[in-house]
Order: structure tokens, then C-alpha cells, then sequence
């Protein structure tokens, strides 16, 4: 029988099939056959088929991997137990870095959590109004997935999940009140990781530009504030702003231009109408900032950029 790519498939349905334990096996070291987690299988899409790194519907290869691994952790679960964590997060469909993904979060009542190669097992008792049945089965609710975030994850990473759950709809206030009902390690650092998350921030690039700039004591920007010309006329909304010197900032991703495009449009299009947009811009008599995803990995550097932009634009703006 020829099995669909990417549809798990268990041992007992190999073995009604005709296939012996050591012919699965065999299955799985010529690459026919990915093995899940125990007793769990699927058939890898043709070599070639698409991008690995980003599927037609935006989830990286690793998050849908993830979310097949949920899949087949969820029929092994007991009762009580519902997908927690970083789990939560993706079923809520918010960014989690490929590298923190790992096993499966799971959470139920008792006592001496377990974390092993496909399962990372946390010990709480969600309250029923907190656990959220959907299509992949119980799940944590959208503000207890992020107070568990808040504690657990690196604050960057952390604030760009929470970031992207109040644009979502997340109250801010019924997280914090979850935090205060569980005084644990780490409430503090969640705290101050709501408190400084934003809904505005449209990108994890963003967000993880937002936390460093916190991190390094530079002064805060204003965010997506509307740029107008002196007769009202709209002329951008960039990301960060700094008034005070007149400067924007700008996180370019190539995410970024791929949500600019419209059906039929060249990227090239975009990227052209993004120099007419600094331009004008530049026009209002503000000085114009960019940085990219390694800028954000050197620590240092980000710090000089910002630094001497908001030098250069003051002294433009004298």
C-alpha cells in the first residue's frame, strides 16, 4: 500500500498491512519511513517538492514537524493532561523559534514533571476554564500558554510570542492576574516581560529589536506612528520612531517584503516602492535607519547603529 506523505501512520497499522518489525525498521534506515516518536511513522514528502525551510501556508518544516509530533503524542495522553508550553504556542499560532520547539509540552495535575526525547511533561493543575479544547485536543488557554512562556523562555523570545498575542486579542491584565495566583521562580522576570510586551510590533524582528534596545539602555522609540504631511496627506507608518532626533527605524526581513506583495507583484516591485516610501520620508526632514536580522546578532554593533543614527539625525535635523 502506498501511504501519503506526510500522514502518520502507527506500528499496528504497518503490521496489519504485512509488515514485519524488522522490515519497518528497514524502512526507517533507507528513509522510506520517519519515525515520530515510538510506534508512530510518516512517509517524507519527495526530495525536492517544495522549500524545506518555509511550507506554502507559512509554518517552517520544523514547526509542522512539531505539530505532527503533537499529533501523535496526543493519543498517548492521560486523562487531565492538556499541550502546554511551547506547544500552546504553536497551536496558538505564536512564533516560536525552531531551536526552542524540542519535544512535545504537555501539563497535568500531580507531582514530578519528566522531560524526555518527545515529551517534556509539566506538573500543574490547569483550571477547566483554562484548558482549551481544539482540533489537536486540549490545549492551555491563550493568556495561561503565555504567563508559561513569560516564565520559561528567554525574555527576546518571550516577548515576541506575548507581542503577537495582544494583537491577537490577549488581556494583558488577566495574564498578569494568572501570574499573581501562582507565585512560583521566575514571576518576576515574567512580570517585567509582560509588562514591556507591545501588540503593535508587527514582526518577531520587531520584537527581538525592541527587547535589545531595552536591553542596551538605548531610549525607547514610539511605534507604526503615522507620518503625515503638512497637508494631512498619509506618508508612512514605520516601525520605531525617535521624535526627539528625528529618526526612524526600520527592521527589514524578507518576510516583511513577502507580506507586502500583492497577487501578481514582483518582489522587486516592492522593494522598489519601499526606496519611494524612505524617500519620502527622508522628505519630512527625518533621518532613515535599517537593520536586519545579523545586525541583531551583534550585540554591539546594534548599539553603535542606533547610537550614531540617532547622532546623524539630530544633526540634521540642528
Amino acid at each position: 500500500m502506498r501511504w501519503a506523505d506526510n500522514v502518520l501512520i502507527t506500528t499496528k497499522e504497518l503490521a496489519e498491512q504485512g509488515m514485519r518489525p524488522h522490515e519497518i525498521r528497514a524502512q526507517v534506515a533507507a528513509g522510506k519511513l520517519v519515525q515520530v516518536r515510538r510506534s508512530v511513522y510518516r512517509v517524507p514528502e519527495p526530495e525536492g517538492a517544495g522549500d524545506p525551510a518555509v511550507e506554502p501556508d507559512g509554518r517552517s518544516a520544523n514547526e509542522l514537524e512539531h505539530l505532527q509530533l503533537i499529533e501523535a503524542t496526543l493519543g498517548r495522553l492521560r486523562p487531565g493532561a492538556c499541550l502546554s508550553h511551547q506547544s500552546a504556542a504553536l497551536t496558538h499560532e505564536l512564533p516560536i523559534p525552531d531551536k526552542l520547539l524540542g519535544p512535545v509540552h504537555v501539563t497535568r495535575p500531580g507531582s514530578g514533571g519528566k522531560v524526555g526525547s518527545s515529551l517534556h511533561l509539566h506538573r500543574s493543575s490547569v483550571p477547566a476554564e483554562h484548558v482549551v479544547d481544539t482540533a489537536r485536543g486540549p490545549v492551555t488557554s491563550l493568556a495561561w500558554t503565555v504567563v508559561d512562556l513569560a516564565r520559561t523562555l528567554p525574555p527576546i523570545h518571550a516577548v515576541a510570542a506575548i507581542d503577537k498575542a495582544l494583537a491577537r486579542g490577549l488581556d494583558r491584565a488577566e495574564a498578569m492576574e494568572l501570574l499573581d495566583r501562582q507565585p512560583v521562580r521566575g514571576n518576576v522576570s515574567a512580570r517585567a516581560v509582560l509588562r514591556f510586551a507591545d501588540g503593535r510590533s508587527e514582526s518577531v524582528g520587531e520584537s527581538h529589536s525592541r527587547w535589545l534596545m531595552h536591553e542596551l539602555g538605548l531610549p525607547a522609540p514610539q511605534l507604526q506612528v503615522k507620518l503625515l504631511t503638512e497637508d494631512g496627506e498619509y506618508v508612512a507608518r514605520p516601525d520605531f520612531l525617535w521624535e526627539d532626533c528625528r529618526v526612524v527605524g526600520e527592521f527589514d526581513g524578507m518576510i516583511k517584503y513577502g507580506r507586502l506583495l500583492k497577487p501578481g507583484q514582483d518582489i522587486s516591485e516592492v522593494i522598489l516602492a519601499e526606496k519611494r516610501r524612505e524617500e519620502a520620508i527622508r522628505r519630512l526632514g527625518y533621518w532613515v535607519i535599517r537593520w536586519v536580522w545579523r545586525d541583531l546578532d551583534d550585540r554591539d554593533a546594534f548599539r553603535k547603529l542606533i547610537t550614531r543614527g540617532r547622532q546623524l539625525g539630530a544633526r540634521a535635523g540642528a
